[in-house]
């Protein structure tokens, strides 16, 4: 694998002026499904109560790069969403990158050293937060960034991973990015983060994965994301 890419799944703050952090496991979200700015309680009876999964992305996309040493990582690679616009916030792959640049400094665990960025690791490419895109910001347009990258960069080896809930979305976009001429040369390989939690030896918690499976906000994503998959091949996404 020469380019992983962690597909973004939201930011979010504590506090009204509170730090940027990524999405939890499960998240409460607005009655459209947006991600909310400032983090509220987790409720499973919520019917806004959806998967979220940026943390864990994140821990997924670690793994894989101690395991398959990509020579660049891009994470949340796309423009920023209306909700950070909104708030005048970062862009998604700045914060996301910030927790993996940190992740990569203090790495260490069954014998690992702390890895220094400045003698080894990947590089982090960020999407910054003034960078915008004609169309709206989505998996697909994140898709068409990061493809473009890999052109850019003369990669064809890339890897993306994203939570199972958005697995089949994003593979499909993903297919029909690789079927234009200019991206018909890559090589593609999928990751589900929560496959990469469980087999990581012990690194993460695992009993998360069974809880978000477990969950009412896992069955209301799945049929959202479903019904994506539909608007997608009527052409209306």
């Amino acid at each position: 694998m020469e380019l992983l890419a962690i597909l973004g799944r939201g930011i979010q703050r504590k506090t009204q002026n509170g730090e940027w952090f990524l999405t939890e496991d499960l998240e409460v979200c607005d009655e459209k499904g947006a991600h909310l700015p400032v983090r509220v309680p987790v409720d499973d009876e919520d019917p806004n109560c959806l998967v979220g999964g940026g943390r864990m992305n994140l821990d997924a996309g670690y793994w894989l790069i101690m395991e398959h040493n990509p020579d660049v990582v891009v994470c949340a690679y796309g423009a920023r969403s209306e909700y950070l616009v909104s708030v005048d916030g970062p862009s998604e792959s700045e914060v996301m990158s910030g927790f993996l640049d940190t992740d990569m400094l203090v790495a260490h665990d069954s014998g690992w050293k702390p890895i220094r960025r400045r003698y080894m690791g990947p590089d982090i490419t960020t999407w910054p937060r003034e960078k915008t895109v004609p169309g709206p910001s989505n998996t697909n347009h994140e898709l068409q960034n990061i493809f473009e990258l890999a052109v850019e960069r003369k990669l064809t080896k890339v890897g993306i991973v994203t939570v199972a809930v958005h697995y089949a979305r994003s593979l499909l976009m993903a297919q029909r990015q690789l079927m234009k001429p200019e991206f018909a040369h890559l090589e593609l390989q999928f990751f589900v983060s929560e496959d990469v939690i469980l087999r990581a030896n012990g690194r993460f918690d695992q009993l998360r994965v069974l809880f978000m499976h477990g969950s009412k906000a896992f069955m209301r994503t799945m049929f959202r994301e479903a019904r994506g998959i539909n608007y997608f091949l009527a052409g209306n996404y």
